[in-house]
């Protein structure tokens, strides 16, 4: 198994896409390093990729309203200290980074040893 390094710059968030493939967050679930999203990052991800909070909620299977949004992924988003604020479930935040192309199926087939 490939041992790869992972970067969290002082918590700076990152720039690009690309940026999010060696974060805690990026990780599969069973590696011992991983660490569920901060609301920052999640934010950050739905930005760069260029999402709405309706195009999210769309990819991710939660509810939305074509006018309002979603209250589920504002939730996600939201400062920890705010009463509103939930954790990103880690199906949903997966997901997202398969449809953003920071990781795909694949990563976390071989993190489980297991083959497509």
């Amino acid at each position: 198994m490939e041992t790869v390094p992972i970067y969290d710059v002082g918590g700076s968030l990152p720039i690009s896409l690309e940026a999010f493939r060696n974060r805690p967050c990026a990780l599969p679930f069973s590696h011992a390093a991983y660490m569920p999203p901060t609301p920052e990052e999640v934010d950050r991800l739905i930005d760069l990729a260029g999402w709405s909070q309706n195009v999210t909620a769309k990819l991710v299977g939660v509810a939305y309203n074509p006018k309002k949004g979603s209250s589920t992924v504002r939730k996600w988003k939201a400062a920890v200290e705010k009463d509103d604020s939930r954790e990103i479930p880690y199906s949903a935040w997966r997901l997202m980074l398969i449809y953003a192309g920071v990781v795909t199926i694949d990563d976390g087939l071989a993190a489980l040893n297991i083959h497509s």
